[in-house]
């Protein structure tokens, strides 16, 4: 299976898929949760809302499930 990243060129932070990581919709989300992204905080993971990304997913939306 592909080893998948998200990558971010302004700060050249790496998030590998690995890491559990969601895909969020920011017009659900609470007024503290958006405030938490922007200063870098983080949100209680009782919180967590959206689509999990991972590599097994990603992998077979954007190559077919092929490696």
């Amino acid at each position: 299976m592909k080893q998948l990243i998200i990558y971010h060129p302004g700060t050249g932070t790496l998030i590998p898929l690995s890491d559990e990581v969601y895909l969020v919709d920011a017009g659900r989300v609470r007024e503290d949760i958006l405030d938490a992204m922007e200063t870098g905080g983080t949100v209680d993971e009782r919180e967590h809302m959206g689509y999990r990304l991972d590599n097994y997913n990603m992998t077979n939306l954007f190559f077919g499930g092929t490696e």
